[in-house]
């Protein structure tokens, strides 16, 4: 087995660009993960859009294929021991309920919450934050810092209420 090369941070982030970047000159679309989501759904609710903004060719479907092949691949080529878990770290248990059917409602409602959202606001917080930043599109800059300010609000306020 090859060793495992880890990037930094910066490294990692220049890659990521300049993957959204091609991506945008290739196919003349921005990249992100819930255009994908909406190709998958419709794929799998066997209704492949014929108009809007999912006619044409399932390339997003690629691209989320790759997010959870890249993540099986590196975690198969680490040298650690990995292991699928649902413990999220001591501090989002103390604020999540402590029944697994509770815990399983409530994330699943913020990721459907997450999910309109991201449809009504025309991208996810990735597809604003990574890809329109990438594109130096200055209202995705704007959008990606007010993400970032708002997800800090948020947790803190949430933490210092639950305590």
């Amino acid at each position: 087995m090859a060793e495992l090369i880890i990037w930094s941070g910066w490294q990692g982030g220049i890659g990521v660009g300049l993957v959204v970047v091609a991506m945008f000159w290739l196919t003349g679309k921005a990249l992100g993960a819930s255009s994908a989501y909406g190709e998958a759904c419709g794929v799998l609710g066997q209704t492949f859009y014929r108009s809007g903004s999912f006619a044409g060719p399932k390339w997003r479907l690629f691209f989320a294929a790759g997010i959870v092949g890249g993540g099986l691949i590196a975690a198969w080529t680490s040298t650690g021991t990995w292991a699928l878990s649902w413990d999220m770290g001591t501090l989002y248990s103390s604020v999540l309920p402590a029944s697994p059917t509770l815990r399983a409602l409530v994330l699943t409602s913020g990721g459907v919450m997450i999910g309109f959202g991201a449809r009504a606001a025309g991208g996810c917080q990735s597809g604003h934050a990574i890809t329109g930043m990438a594109l130096l599109n200055p209202p995705s800059i704007l959008a990606g810092g007010l993400f970032f300010v708002g997800g800090i609000v948020a947790v803190q306020s949430l933490f210092a209420w639950v305590g």
